[in-house]
């Protein structure tokens, strides 16, 4: 298996098919017979468990993973990269802001970087925004990562960006570390990478901005802010790796 694709889901019963057929319709072609694609449903109240159940039953590659409750992203992503059994582990939004086909251009940059973990960034001044959010979501958004850089994750442009790759060594190692259930968690997997050594190549992408975002600024924010303080303290006990040491000597 070469590709795991992994989808967390809460409440996607409009966006949900339109991933899955783009995912199978582009990784048949580049990966045939060699990836799954995992829906992992964060206790969705409407049908996105019937309509990723039902589309497994036609698609022997893809699953549904359920837990109840919902958890969060955070959560439904930890539990995705850990139950996957791939290679290599994609984690992508259902509302396809950021294209499948993207996967090809961070992938392949990964294998020139020799990385681990590749990452699609919005704000590089390569990458091409198609459709723009609200001026007062992009300028938050902006704001948010400055004090991400300073707390947590130094040098990295864009840490939110729903569409991540990871090795199946390094998802193993990072998510099995991880805690945070909210929308936090992107920071505290790449601080978790930085501090086990592992080289992360950030790469412009293509990306539209789509309504219908679960992140509330007013309802969320604050609480992705005292996630973030927490961080350091939460992973206080994880060694850094000589590879980390030695890059900040």
């Amino acid at each position: 298996m070469l590709l795991s694709v992994i989808i967390p889901a809460y409440n996607e019963e409009s966006r949900l098919l339109p991933i899955l057929k783009a995912a199978t319709a582009h990784f048949d072609e580049k990966f045939p017979k060699s990836f799954e694609l995992i829906v992992v449903d964060d206790g969705s109240t409407d049908n996105t468990a019937e309509i990723a159940r039902s589309y497994a039953s036609d698609h022997p590659n893809a699953s549904l993973l359920q837990y109840g409750r919902n958890r969060g992203k955070g959560y439904a992503v930890r539990h995705g990269m850990l139950a996957a059994k791939a290679e290599w582990r994609l984690f992508c939004d259902a509302d396809l802001a950021t294209p499948i086909e993207e996967f090809d251009v961070v992938y392949s940059k990964m294998l020139t970087d020799r990385s681990e973990i590749g990452i699609g960034s919005r704000p590089l001044r390569e990458s091409h925004l198609l459709v723009h959010q609200p001026w007062y979501r992009e300028l938050l958004g902006r704001l948010f990562n400055k004090v991400v850089q300073m707390l947590a994750v130094p040098g990295i442009q864009d840490t939110q960006c729903g569409f991540k790759i990871f090795s199946a060594r390094a998802a193993k190692d990072i998510f099995s570390l991880c805690v945070l259930d909210r929308f936090a968690f992107d920071a505290e997997a790449l601080y978790l990478a930085q501090r086990l050594g592992y080289k992360i190549s950030e790469v412009p992408i293509r990306w539209s901005h789509k309504p219908g975002s679960k992140v509330s600024m007013i309802r969320d924010g604050s609480r992705m802010i005292l996630d973030l303080l927490r961080i350091r303290s939460l992973h206080r006990n994880v060694a850094q790796s000589a590879t980390q040491e030695a890059g900040q000597a």
